[in-house]
């Protein structure tokens, strides 16, 4: 299977999220719901010498018990979308390489297990084009990778509550198929296909919280690490009250390929409570305004008739002898 620093990296974006009490040592699993959302800020490298940087969006769309390979899951539904700036190099067939700019889209679609998020399944489209710059004359460039992957989880102890410093492993089946395309002018490799069913077990552990800084402000994380067959480790760092991590650190063994800083989000369970779409402290200013409109329609009426008063409306009128 091709490795893809920009796949993993949006793959985990979701895992761990969670919502847990200060100096807690349990860790509560969130409660999302349609319409939370989180806007991460991406540096990633893919195995073709481009560097992607730009914005990625997670929307909770929907939760529900869905079915993914077979079993049935309490889980979320997530939209995955994302744009930005493409640079780096590419390998010509000529020999020798060159550097290239351009700009990517993504998007895709997520079913997250509710009671660890553990992604279930995922489908992601990437699609990059720009210009490869030679010494002779700009060559013009796409790419595409398109990427479905599921899992059938077959033992899953990592489950919500966590307890801080605890470790697990969970066994599953991973069934992907992943398509690459790269074309420009006078060369690029043949389009290919990658298609399988492997036992891709992954080992989870969670860490004492610790402090992030993000584009979104300063937020008190908890490391979860999770580690994969192939060497690749994500670390996710969540923020409790943002209901998501706050950053995500993707490495290839020892090389980083991949971060995700938190720009903005939207927890709808930590936001105050609203009553016909306003907060409560915003009805209080709804209130405090419409009784003084109240005082001032008074005050405004009794000028009025003073003022009839002294134009000669209601003064008594002297009646001639």
């Amino acid at each position: 299977m091709r490795s893809l620093g920009w796949l993993a990296l949006v793959a985990f974006l979701v895992l761990p999220a969670a919502t847990a009490i200060a100096e807690s040592t349990t860790v509560e699993g969130p409660s999302l719901a349609p319409g939370d959302m989180w806007t991460y800020r991406t540096n990633t490298s893919l195995a073709t010498g481009l560097a992607l940087n730009g914005l990625v969006t997670l929307t909770v769309t929907g939760h529900a018990a869905t079915e993914v390979e077979g079993r049935s899951f309490d889980a979320y539904i997530l939209s995955v979308t994302g744009a930005g700036t493409a640079s780096g190099t590419f390998a010509l067939r000529s020999g020798g390489s060159t550097q290239a700019s351009g700009a990517w889209t993504l998007s895709g679609r997520q079913i997250v297990d509710a009671r660890g998020l553990k992604i279930l399944f995922s489908v992601l489209d990437l699609e990059a084009n720009g210009t490869i710059h030679t010494n002779s004359i700009p060559l013009a460039f796409q790419l595409s990778v398109q990427n479905t992957t599921s899992f059938r989880i077959d033992s899953d102890p990592w489950q919500f509550p966590l307890t801080i410093g605890a470790t697990s492993q969970v066994a599953r089946q991973m069934n992907f198929t992943e398509d690459f395309r790269l074309v420009y002018f006078g060369g690029g490799p043949n389009p290919s296909r990658t298609a399988g069913v492997i036992w891709w077990n992954a080992s989870y552990s969670i860490e004492a919280a610790t402090s992030v800084e993000t584009p979104a402000g300063h937020f008190d994380a908890y490391p979860i690490r999770e580690s994969e067959p192939d060497g690749t480790e994500t670390v996710s760092f969540f923020a409790p009250v943002a209901g998501n991590h706050a950053r995500t650190e993707a490495r290839n063994g020892t090389t980083q390929v991949g971060t995700a800083d938190l720009v903005s989000y939207r927890y709808q369970a930590l936001e105050p409570p609203t009553f016909l779409g306003l907060t409560m402290d915003r009805w209080a200013f709804v209130t405090i305004g419409a009784a003084a409109t109240t005082v001032l329609v008074v005050w405004w009426f009794c000028r009025r008739r003073k003022r009839a008063s002294r134009d000669g409306h209601g003064v008594p009128v002297k009646e001639a002898p």
